[in-house]
């Protein structure tokens, strides 16, 4: 949940409860439902965090705003690693490859790598010389979005192509090949990135 999340928290029954969070952000809504006394639990735990409670006796409606320390990234690490890898060489590469690809940390909304080295895949949609391309970062996410393309299998997992976050790529970030996307999902998802611009 981030910073800008605001839960509403709502007894269903004695004993269930339904979290309604509202990303003001990404106007998305996200629903749960589960068991209260893990939500009061989790609540208590997380009260050092929370900086505004309200709670009204009528409805048994909990409404919060996280404090940005819930969510607050690690970027003097991947600063780090970010340095190492600038000293590296660039990487031969070709359209339609996918690469274990150092996305780092970013802000907001932008895709964040993850594990240790940051890594997340990415399909390379064009090259633009031997250190650039551009890259489109994927998700195992199974959300349906006009954005989100489905590809099918990628390192065993089920992937979507995460078109609103298309991004040029140093290939200096690119770790390790994965392998190349299909030639009709590649055009697919060309055809969809051409759609955008």
């Amino acid at each position: 949940m981030s910073a800008n999340n605001y839960i509403k928290i709502e007894e269903t029954s004695p004993d269930k409860f339904r979290v309604a969070e509202k990303d003001y952000e990404s106007d998305m809504d996200i629903n749960h439902l589960g068991d209260f006394d893990l939500l009061k639990s989790s609540v208590e735990k997380a009260e050092a965090y929370i900086s505004d409670i309200e709670y009204d006796v009528e409805y048994g409606i909990r409404f919060a705003l996280l404090d940005s320390k819930v969510n607050s990234k690690d970027f003097d690490t991947w600063n780090v690693k970010k340095k190492n890898a600038e000293l590296e060489k660039s990487r031969l590469y070709t359209t339609r490859e996918i690469w274990w690809c150092r996305l780092g940390l970013n802000i907001g909304f932008e895709q964040d790598g993850s594990g240790e080295e940051f890594l997340r895949p990415c399909v390379i949609v064009r090259g633009f010389g031997p250190r650039v391309c551009r890259g489109v970062p994927l998700t195992t996410s199974q959300n349906r979005h006009p954005l989100r393309i489905p590809l099918g299998d990628v390192d065993g997992k089920s992937a979507s192509a995460l078109l609103s976050q298309i991004r040029s790529i140093d290939t200096r970030r690119l770790v390790e090949k994965i392998g190349f996307l299909d030639k009709e999902k590649f055009e697919e998802l060309r055809k969809n990135a051409r759609s955008l611009f």
